[in-house]
């Protein structure tokens, strides 16, 4: 009985030690707020929520765009339309979009 508790012990330490960890650099950031500028010549959009001063956004080619989560290019970007866009933080506080989801037409 001692050595199949020990067993199961054991078991459960090696699971969680072998278990992928989520750090601080793999969550995924989200930024929403309203289209306020864009310049497709810096691949950069400018949005704004509330009185917030504008954040900036960046986009690639691997950035996916959707137009309520339907397929989608950045010729569905327009200034005023609501938009979610996902990704990371670079050192300078400006998003590296994964994803920009427009929300309104």
């Amino acid at each position: 009985m001692r050595y199949v508790a020990l067993s199961v012990l054991s078991l459960m330490l090696a699971v969680t030690l072998l278990a992928p960890q989520s750090s601080a650099a793999d969550k995924i950031e989200r930024l929403t707020g309203t289209v306020k500028r864009i310049s497709k010549d810096t691949s950069t959009i400018e949005i704004a929520a509330g009185s917030a001063p504008p954040r900036t956004v960046i986009y690639n080619a691997d950035t996916k765009f959707t137009k309520r989560k339907a397929p989608g290019s950045i010729d569905d970007m327009k200034e005023g339309r609501r938009v979610i866009c996902l990704g990371k933080f670079d050192d300078k506080t400006r998003l590296i979009a994964t994803q920009i989801d427009v929300r309104t037409e």
